[in-house]
């Protein structure tokens, strides 16, 4: 009889807090689209143009500028642009380019639960349109059993962890072959979506110092960490990795040990969601694939004293 109380409180506690779960997730997922819709409302519409890349592959493109309103978007007078808004791809320096679309879109079920309460990649650009990120995905000869017990002293020869992209692959419209599993879902693009993020009021030198921990950590050969809030040492998770580059950014004297709450709010797991929503970031560009159009939404240049 004790042992059958037990269990029925035992199972009552569990199901409390997977309630409490996904309660907050559902809240969280709600904010994240009515953060979306709120920057898509405030922009104006232009003409579809035609974008060509380097390798002659052309993208039916329609932009949409924003007016910058609010004071952080109009102290920070970097344009989105790598170059120009004439040119294919998008990205400044310490700009964080996040997905809720999973990488697992052909595994149903997981892929729904992913991309709702975890989301899907993050990744920090270094300003050379390319990007620093914590990937995850071991090869086939490769153990996570392994790559967890490693010590993560730099010696490894792991090809999870922290690394550099050759190229802006965001902005890439022939990212994947169509023999790609991922291909039904995401067509030849990275992701269908995807949001631009800047943390407000930073300022020139804790960008440096956030990139110069990131730059840190690439050299480091830092792992992927698949344990996520413990084993923490010189491993990194995709999110993670940008709260711990920027929590240095801002405070270049704190412990990297205890787990970071920078951009985060709720001081737990970061996702892309919790980067999304927090106090200290706010969207600065959207990009979505719809009937054929990638939609650029983005806080236009117009009106700024510097395009840098």
């Amino acid at each position: 009889m004790k042992l059958n109380k037990s269990l029925k409180k035992f199972f009552l506690i569990v199901l409390v807090l997977l309630t409490a779960i996904f309660l907050y997730g559902l809240n969280q997922h709600v904010k994240v689209n009515r953060y979306i819709a709120a920057f898509k409302e405030r922009s104006t519409e232009e003409e579809t143009i035609t974008i060509i890349f380097n390798n002659d592959i052309k993208e039916l493109r329609m932009y949409h500028p924003i007016e910058r309103i609010n004071d952080y978007e109009i102290d920070d007078t970097r344009s989105l642009f790598y170059t120009t808004k004439d040119e294919p791809f998008m990205g400044k320096k310490g700009d964080i380019f996040v997905t809720q679309e999973s990488p697992f879109p052909n595994i149903l079920g997981f892929h729904q639960l992913m991309s709702f309460f975890v989301g899907g990649h993050a990744a920090l650009n270094n300003g050379n349109n390319q990007f620093i990120e914590a990937v995850g995905f071991p090869q086939d000869d490769e153990s996570i059993l392994d790559i967890i017990s490693d010590p993560s002293d730099g010696t490894h020869a792991y090809s999870v962890g922290v690394r550099k992209s050759s190229i802006n692959y965001w902005m890439l419209p022939d990212f994947r072959s169509e023999n790609d599993v991922s291909y039904p879902y995401y067509g030849s693009y990275y992701r269908e979506k995807f949001v631009v993020l800047r943390v407000k009021n930073i300022s020139d030198d804790q960008l440096d110092q956030t990139m110069t921990y990131a730059d840190q950590h690439l050299e480091n050969r830092s792992l992927y960490n698949f344990l996520f809030v413990i084993d923490t040492y010189n491993k990194f998770y995709c999110t993670d990795f940008i709260s711990r580059s920027y929590r240095h950014g801002i405070d270049p004297n704190s412990s990297d040990k205890n787990y970071p709450i920078t951009l985060n709010d709720n001081g737990f797991v970061t996702t892309v969601n919790d980067l999304i929503v927090s106090k200290d970031t706010y969207i600065a560009a959207y990009v979505e694939n719809k009937d054929g159009i990638r939609h650029v939404y983005y806080l236009e240049d117009e009106g700024l004293t510097s395009n840098e």
